[in-house]
């Protein structure tokens, strides 16, 4: 095993940790000790995390738990976004215009179809999205220009 594979298992374990103790707590809130932990993250930070969650959902782990995990962290990120943002972390958007280079793999239709969530919103005018947990878990960093909101307060 890889030391790569080693740690993404780590932080699976983790994640599947998190994601029971906040099942057992009754409410879809963290404790102010982990929502501490997990402000502020960078995003490279909030792409592991929630590449990492939405593989374990994308295939089957106990999802509802994680599903809720992934709620309650995007509400962290969708406070700490700027005030003026077009869209902030948890909004439902899809693809307008051209694709950018980060997306030049994945089919057009596909990419035009697909819904996708906000993960992250930098204050350089990009923002981190993922597919539907249903339909993949990859993130990709586009400019907020080639998204557009489906909805506000959307899905984790």
């Amino acid at each position: 095993m890889t030391d790569e594979e080693t740690t993404e298992r780590v932080i699976d374990r983790l994640l599947l940790a998190l994601a029971a103790q906040l099942d057992t707590s009754g409410g879809p809130a963290l404790a102010a000790g982990a929502a501490e932990a997990l402000a502020d993250l960078s995003r490279a930070q909030a792409d592991v995390i929630f590449g990492q969650a939405g593989h374990l959902v994308h295939y089957g782990a106990d999802t509802e738990p994680l599903k809720t995990l992934i709620q309650a962290i995007t509400a962290i990120q969708r406070d700490e976004a700027p005030a003026d943002a077009a869209v902030k972390p948890g909004d439902e958007v899809r693809f307008v215009g051209e694709a950018s280079e980060s997306l030049a793999d994945y089919d057009e239709t596909w990419l035009r179809e697909t819904r996708f969530v906000v993960r992250y919103v930098g204050r350089n005018a990009m923002v981190d999205v993922q597919p539907d947990l249903t339909e993949g878990y990859m993130i990709a960093t586009v400019p907020a220009a080639s998204v557009e909101p489906m909805r506000k307060e959307s899905i984790p």
